[in-house]
């Protein structure tokens, strides 16, 4: 009989880092594990449909999803006991499993205690990015729930070395698992540069604070102005719809209307990444960054802001410094374009077909 593992969503399934990870796992180890999957969203995904095939079941319990932000900042302090409630129900009506895999971070701590108490064997904690600045209620409540976290977590794993130490602690024994991604999708496409062409950049990602598009809008045009013909194609779902509206608006007050594209999330993203020049990464923090290994494995060279791990770099990135200004790292692309040569880049320990053997041996732990 099959081990049963109950995957735990950062959110919903659409098609982001996390959940490209979990889907990863399932399509490769469906024929040795039953899946199921805990979702925060009542909104269907990008993934869906496909998780579905695979026999398993998708559970929901939803965060608050209206645009109140007063009831949002309730619903994140009442959550863990919401949370408790219904999946105590799915632990009481469901067979009971022998993997719970938590992709939620600082959420996870509850989930894992529950689990604890229904007698689930192996409890994984998986750490996917480095945590900012808080207020004190926030951070005073995350500490709380770390300290749950890894009394009740059995296994804990994250992307990174800043990742895990942000949210487990360094105080903590915790194991790296490389961040994958699907080699049968990201190959090398033989592409050459042509300096005498529209240089067209790319970034990847949630529309966003965090990933910083205005500063990729304002490269793009620094860009220009030092006389190459250049667009931006920017790709992610919008996850604030307030932070996109800046961009846009960037865009208009910097007439660039008619030289960016945006893409949804749900994109044949390898595709766009093969037919684009340079891939651009401006994030003020990444737990890792695997869009920078999926840019890298298309044969793309990467301009990306030094908070990201160097463990992205297979070969092929530039790590810049956001403090130097939009104009630095245009003229870093520039002098890049007109001096073109391939990289040597070597994904290989970032494969998919690799890396999962580490989720099988997690799984098979007794």
């Amino acid at each position: 009989m099959k081990k049963r593992v109950l995957l735990v969503s950062c959110e919903g399934l659409g098609n982001g880092g996390v959940q490209a990870i979990m889907m990863g796992i399932v399509r490769k180890l469906s024929d040795d594990f039953h899946f199921d999957m805990l979702l925060f969203t009542s909104e269907k995904r990008y993934y869906d449909d496909e998780f579905l095939t695979f026999g398993g079941k998708i559970f929901r319990i939803p965060n608050y999803e209206g645009n109140c932000s007063f009831l949002k900042r309730i619903d994140y302090y009442v959550r863990d006991i919401r949370v408790f409630m219904q999946l105590k129900s799915i632990f009481n009506k469901e067979e009971p499993y022998d993997v719970i895999h938590c992709n939620r971070e600082y959420e996870n701590a509850i989930i894992l205690k529950l689990a604890a108490k229904y007698q689930i064997p192996i409890r994984i904690a998986q750490a996917h990015i480095i945590h900012g600045k808080r207020n004190a209620v926030c951070t005073l409540l995350d500490k709380f729930r770390q300290k749950i976290a890894n009394k009740y977590a059995t296994e804990r794993i994250g992307c990174s070395e800043s990742a895990c130490v942000s949210l487990f602690s360094k105080d903590v024994k915790y194991q790296i698992v490389n961040n994958f991604y699907n080699d049968d999708i990201f190959y090398p496409r033989n592409k050459e540069v042509e300096t005498n062409k529209v240089l067209t950049l790319v970034q990847v990602g949630a529309i966003s604070n965090i990933k910083n598009q205005k500063f990729s809008v304002e490269v793009l045009e620094n860009i220009r102005n030092l006389g190459i013909d250049a667009k931006l194609r920017i790709i992610g779902f919008d996850m604030d719809g307030d932070y996109k509206q800046q961009v846009l608006n960037k865009i208009i007050e910097l007439s660039l209307k008619e030289y960016v594209e945006f893409y949804p999330g749900d994109i044949e993203i390898s595709h766009v990444l093969s037919t684009s020049d340079c891939f651009i990464m401006p994030s003020y923090h990444e737990g890792f960054g695997i869009a920078l290994i999926e840019a890298q494995a298309v044969g793309l060279h990467s301009f990306a802001s030094d908070t990201i791990p160097p463990s992205t770099n297979c070969g092929g990135v530039d790590y810049l410094s956001l403090s130097l200004g939009s104009l630095y790292w245009a003229t870093k692309i520039v002098d890049w374009f007109k001096c073109y040569k391939p990289d040597a880049i070597d994904t290989s320990k970032y494969k998919m077909s690799l890396v999962i053997n580490q989720y099988k041996h997690l799984y098979n732990k007794s």
